[in-house]
């Protein structure tokens, strides 16, 4: 395999490059514009576009659900093989090679999973669209658990130093924020765009182009990172078991998995958010007055025809605080503990949602714009806290890697992602099949196409629901770190500690590389 000029670093203490913090930026921004329109739209394909009858929904519904406990083995497998592959390839470090195998075919699938079959093939039978659905669903699954393992762990090898692992997690953090609100955006843009394309076929055409585009972008993402951190070039390889013994004995790093688990259920209720917004806004026009009876009154008609405006709204809201939030994030870290600042931020996530809740019951009592001003305003302040959990989180797993390696010479980045995501896919998949259930159970498959048919109860369901369920996560989610022992301070000397081992892998491994270049030559 050819080489790459200079993509492992000589030097622990090697800075990130320009075009290294480029590379990442970009590539970043486009991943994070098509997964913000697949949050958006993307639950649905499934639900809506593909035309299902309730039967079809709920069978596909159960199947996935089912199909959702295969990670278990799937990680276990694509984790165990990752870290199992000690062997480095020249300069490309161990895991490019097959994040470049994974990018085509990971893209791929996720392109065709938004075909909009109901729409160019309307005489296709529920059985083949589940088929179809279902065979993709597994593919994904394969293809995208072996590349985000991977990818996970190249980049906890980006850099050691702690103020540069902070700076990659902002530029990540400020585009998700940034570019996160951009999926509302496009969708609210679309008939715009493609007037004469069906809404399902906007997503496509959308969806495929940003998609392609960053493949191009990975790539050169990819190429140009340097691994700073690396093992000996014999290091023996561990027994499977013996690695999940390490991570069951890392005890910050089992504390901080188990509060994400928890708060990955705070997707339930962004999952929500559209589905409510269909059903209380898509038909239902009316009138919104700010500032009224002063010199700068403005009146907002909403039509009821595009909802996905008023989903943009209420991004845009929440963007201008998430900014600032970001902004606060780094400087407020010179004080504050990262611990504590985790803590604080999920509490303050989970008042807001239940606040929102509060607000809006009961929802017969309000009017359609008073229910929206509510869940702007309260959607706005949450965005005070969105930054620091885009900071936090992966600065704290990326110390709880530093601790494994510090404690049992082993980082093991694959197995932990991979048992993370595992954790995190089942109760994701388990909370997902329930929301599936409970669109069912409340009607609204039935009234997709024609919301304005739909029951006030079912709507209530639906918006107390997107508020309720983020709060009793994030509540949830503050208990496993009040146990989380590894402070700023403690991290700092064990990575002052592993800086002259990686230093001294490094040097062996640039030493061997000088001696077999020059029997080559």
């Amino acid at each position: 395999m050819k080489k790459i000029k200079n993509n492992l670093a000589t030097d622990v203490n090697e800075k990130i490059t320009k075009r290294e913090y480029l590379a990442y930026g970009s590539s970043t921004a486009v991943s994070k514009a098509a997964t913000a329109l697949s949050g958006a739209l993307g639950g649905l394909v499934a639900s809506t576009y593909m035309g299902l009858s309730d039967s079809a929904f709920a069978t596909y519904s159960t199947i996935i659900f089912i199909l959702g406990f295969w990670d278990i083995a799937n990680d276990v497998i694509v984790s165990s093989f990752l870290d199992k592959t000690r062997k480095t390839y020249g300069n490309w470090g161990r895991f490019k090679p097959w994040l470049m195998l994974m990018i085509i075919p990971c893209n791929l699938v996720v392109i065709l999973q938004t075909l909009p079959l109901n729409v160019w093939f309307p005489g296709i039978s529920d059985v083949f669209k589940v088929t179809y659905l279902v065979l993709l669903f597994f593919l994904n699954d394969a293809f995208s658990t072996f590349y985000n393992a991977a990818l996970t762990a190249l980049n906890a090898r980006r850099t050691t130093n702690n103020m540069e692992r902070g700076y990659l997690v902002a530029i990540e953090s400020i585009l998700s924020s940034t570019i996160g609100a951009c999926g509302t955006y496009i969708a609210a843009i679309l008939p715009f765009v493609l007037p004469t394309a069906s809404e399902a076929g906007r997503y496509f055409y959308s969806y495929s182009i940003i998609t392609i585009l960053a493949i191009p972008l990975t790539i050169w993402n990819i190429v140009v990172t340097k691994e700073r951190i690396a093992e000996p070039p014999k290091a023996e390889v561990p027994k499977l078991r013996d690695v999940y013994k390490q991570i069951i004995k890392n005890k910050p790093l089992m504390m901080y998995m188990i509060s994400e688990i928890f708060g990955h259920g705070m997707s339930v209720g962004y999952g929500l958010m559209t589905y409510a917004f269909i059903a209380c806004f898509k038909n239902t026009p009316f009138s919104l007055t700010l500032f009224s009876g002063t010199a700068i009154q403005f009146t907002y008609s909403y039509d009821g025809e595009n909802f996905m405006a008023l989903l943009s709204v209420a991004s845009l809201a929440s963007l201008v605080t998430t900014g600032l939030s970001l902004f606060l994030a780094p400087i407020v870290r010179k004080w504050v503990d990262d611990k504590i600042l985790y803590m604080c931020t999920r509490l303050g996530t989970g008042i807001c949602y239940t606040a929102m809740f509060l607000s809006i019951f009961p929802f017969s009592s309000h009017t359609p714009a008073q229910i929206f001003v509510r869940i702007v305003i309260w959607y706005a302040i949450h965005g005070l806290t969105t930054g620091f959990y885009q900071t936090i989180p992966n600065l704290i797993q990326m110390a709880a890697y530093d601790y494994a390696e510090h404690k049992f010479g082993e980082r093991n980045e694959a197995t932990v992602s991979s048992l993370k995501n595992t954790l995190s896919r089942i109760l994701g998949n388990c909370t997902t099949y329930a929301t599936n259930l409970f669109l069912i159970f409340v009607g609204y498959t039935a009234y997709a196409e024609t919301p304005e048919l739909m029951p006030t109860e079912s709507k209530a369901s639906l918006l107390y629901l997107f508020a309720i369920c983020p709060a009793i996560f994030c509540y949830l989610a503050v208990i496993p770190m009040f146990f989380y022992k590894l402070s700023g301070k403690k991290h700092q000397q064990i990575v002052d500690e592993l800086n002259e081992r990686r230093q001294k892998n490094l040097d062996e491994i640039n030493r061997l590389e000088k001696e077999k270049e020059t029997v080559e030559f």
